[in-house]
């Protein structure tokens, strides 16, 4: 019956086979006389199907109305109402095709959102961990803990240092959750956290996971290097991270993992670092993977980009850090670090009392450029923004109009200058050094937003390809895409390689023998290894790469340059993430009406973890 409106509905929409045959299986299973009911249903079925693929876990029928859908798509479904989708439902649901969850059915429809069943299991799953009321549980004595934060922490008595609060808070809790922007000291905090740990129980078995390799790597520097800093001796603190996929025992042909709710990680401490990118579904599996009496650190930035998969956990979690302690906790923290800590008046949910967020900075100053526009971005001050830009006394964060072809040169002409920084180490230096040239190409970075085009990562690469070829800093071969000082991105782990999606290295004359050429990348204990190019996983050009592709890495200088026609994939959080990937200076290239409506925009991801924790325990 509805076999030529989907062929319609094929045509004018970009949906794909599966979203097709899915809306179909389940309007037949439905089996209604209808047709309009049919229609409706199958369009639901389908706008959950691309909702989830964008990142949402589910759909909100409250927002389907005339201005999102197409409007000859929204004559055929009989302009529709909320209780006429509501009613749809109620249909399908007396086939058990849908359920309110009381029941499992492919389709879950509560509060007015619709979720396929296992994102929904997994909402709920992630809802009950974190409002558990065992996250009151002290670990140990408060006595011991304050004579343990004192040795972690000198106060100078003048100021609150929300450091010692998120540590007082992670040792408290079976669960932690510390979010802070650039420079606020993430990984000093952890350390300090796993050293508080360690001096109450020695035996303790910890271990450092990040959602990526290169996350990995970064974390086993970083937090080895904090560590190392801290003044106590032989405190046994294992610092080597490792990818969550690799913790979980990832299975090769399918979804599933080693490591699950049947047969947990034999650990007592677990810290996730990077924590914004972690998705629903792979939140889940870490928590069913947990033995009870294991904690939990969850280590981020809120405003920085979700995940690329559906959900947005560890933003929604911070949801709560507004609301302030409960007065019980409140006194507990104030008693360990002898600060003020503030209260709520009626806290939402018992996950606010293990929440922490790092609010100063130490890599900024209140003078920063770079700081000052990232916490304009962050919080969408348009105008904050445009002033900042406009000022030329701040050095560090500069913007150029795109208005011209002039300025798109610009830009490759700066990273040109940029580049061949490394490139001359490569000439200059016949023994390859081969850790000076990696860290020169590390100083700088063009950022995009998208991957094909003009403005994507293909269309940069190549044009910087050529431009250093112009200036005689590359040689080209048009048989081969290798030649010496080519800079790639791996983007599929080969864990018999040791090398992950995000790691970078460079292409060189091989060290014993020179007539070859091999790959070189850093590793997280100092090493350098040298790869053969033919063996490498999947990989691509990397002068330039995607603002996602980014999070967790740092450069000196930073480029950005933003499409000149607006994208659903251009928002705030976009580019405060791509302005914070800058240690020193960053330059921004940009049409004005699009990054005026860059800020303007915020990414927004559909769930109802929020609803759901704070009705877990009701």
């Amino acid at each position: 019956m509805l076999t030529n409106w989907f062929e319609q509905f094929k045509q004018n929409s970009q949906i794909s086979l599966l979203d097709l045959h899915l809306a179909q299986f389940l309007v037949n299973k439905v089996d209604g006389n209808d047709e309009i009911i049919s229609k409706r249903f199958a369009f639901l079925i389908i706008s959950l199907s691309q909702e989830v693929r964008s990142g949402h876990v589910c759909l909100d029928i409250t927002r389907l109305n005339q201005q999102v859908i197409d409007p000859q798509l929204w004559q055929e479904l009989n302009t529709p109402t909320v209780e006429d989708w509501v009613n749809v439902l109620s249909v399908a649901s007396n086939k058990q095709v849908v359920s309110d969850g009381e029941q499992l059915a492919p389709l879950i429809f509560i509060e007015n959102k619709l979720y396929f069943q296992r994102m929904w299991l997994d909402e709920r799953h992630v809802a009950q961990y974190f409002n558990q009321p065992q996250l009151n549980i002290a670990s140990s004595k408060p006595i011991d803990l304050k004579n343990i934060l004192d040795q972690l922490f000198v106060d100078d008595n003048t100021t609150v240092d929300w450091q010692k609060i998120a540590v007082a808070v992670a040792l408290t809790r079976k669960v932690a959750i510390i979010s802070g922007g650039p420079g606020t000291g993430k990984t000093t905090t952890v350390a300090k956290i796993l050293a508080g740990i360690v001096l109450n129980d020695p035996t303790t078995r910890i271990v450092a996971a990040a959602p990526t390799g290169k996350a990995a790597s970064r974390l086993t520097e970083s937090l080895s290097r904090a560590i190392e800093q801290l003044s106590f001796e032989s405190l046994n603190i294992k610092t080597e991270a490792v990818t969550l996929h690799r913790l979980l025992g990832a299975k090769t042909d399918n979804r599933s993992f080693n490591y699950n709710k049947h047969n947990q990680l034999h650990i007592d401490v677990l810290v996730v670092d990077e924590a914004s990118m972690v998705d629903l579904n792979m939140m889940a599996r870490i928590i069913e993977a947990l033995p009870d009496c294991a904690r939990l650190i969850l280590l981020g930035d809120k405003d920085q980009l979700s995940s690329v998969e559906a959900g947005a956990v560890f933003g929604d979690l911070c949801d709560f850090i507004l609301n302030g302690y409960s007065q019980s906790r409140a006194d507990e923290l104030s008693r360990l670090t002898g600060y003020a800590i503030p209260i709520a008046d009626q806290p939402a949910s018992m996950i606010t009392d293990s929440i922490c967020l790092l609010k100063k900075s130490y890599r900024f100053n209140e003078y920063s450029g770079i700081g000052l526009l990232a916490n304009a971005v962050k919080e969408g001050q348009l105008q904050a923004v445009k002033k900042l830009l406009a000022n030329k006394s701040l050095p560090d964060a500069c913007y150029y109009e795109l208005s011209s072809s002039q300025t798109y040169q610009a830009v490759l002409d700066d990273c040109v200058a940029h580049y061949k920084n490394y490139l001359n180490a490569i000439k200059h230096h016949q023994n390859n050094d081969i850790a000076s040239i990696l860290g020169k190409f590390a100083e700088c970075r063009l950022l995009c937003a998208l991957r094909e085009g003009k403005f994507g990562v293909g269309g940069l690469n190549k044009q910087i390809e050529l431009l250093l070829t112009k200036h005689k800093l590359i040689k080209l071969n048009n048989r081969d895409q290798w030649y010496i000082g080519r800079p790639i991105m791996i983007l599929r782990n080969s864990t018999a390689l040791g090398l992950y999606n995000g790691d970078i290295g460079i292409t060189l004359r091989a060290e014993h023998d020179h007539s070859k050429l091999r790959v070189y990348f850093p590793f997280s204990d100092g090493s350098i290894k040298g790869f053969s190019p033919y063996r490498l996983p999947e990989h691509e050009t990397a002068y330039a790469m995607t603002i996602h592709k980014s999070q967790g890495s740092e450069f000196d200088h930073v480029n950005i340059i933003l499409p000149t026609e607006f994208s659903p994939l251009l928002n705030r959080s976009l580019l405060y993430t791509a302005i914070t990937r800058a240690k020193k200076t960053v330059s921004i290239y940009a049409d004005a009406k699009i990054l005026d409506r860059v800020v303007k925009s915020q990414i927004h991801r559909e769930s109802g973890l929020v609803e759901q924790i704070k009705n877990v325990l009701q």
